[in-house]
């Protein structure tokens, strides 16, 4: 624990080091824009993999078995 004279200094280096944590793992921070410009591409990438999910899915389709293969 920092004596209290050195509590300025230390606050000043924790401040530093937490704003270069957060841009490390995080990235910059965003301004109101480019948060909106994100959270637009995000909805869209989502709405384009469920497209894709539904579009793979098996509800129509039938999976044959070496049996079915061999009776056919």
């Amino acid at each position: 624990m920092p004596s209290i004279l050195d509590r300025p200094k230390h606050d000043k280096i924790k401040a530093e080091t937490d704003e270069l944590i957060h841009i490390f793992y995080k990235g910059d921070k965003l301004s109101p824009l480019e948060f909106d410009i994100e959270r637009m591409y995000i909805s869209e990438k989502l709405d384009k993999h469920q497209k894709y999910q539904k579009k793979k899915s098996y509800r129509f389709k039938v999976r044959w078995t070496t049996s079915d293969f061999n009776r056919f």
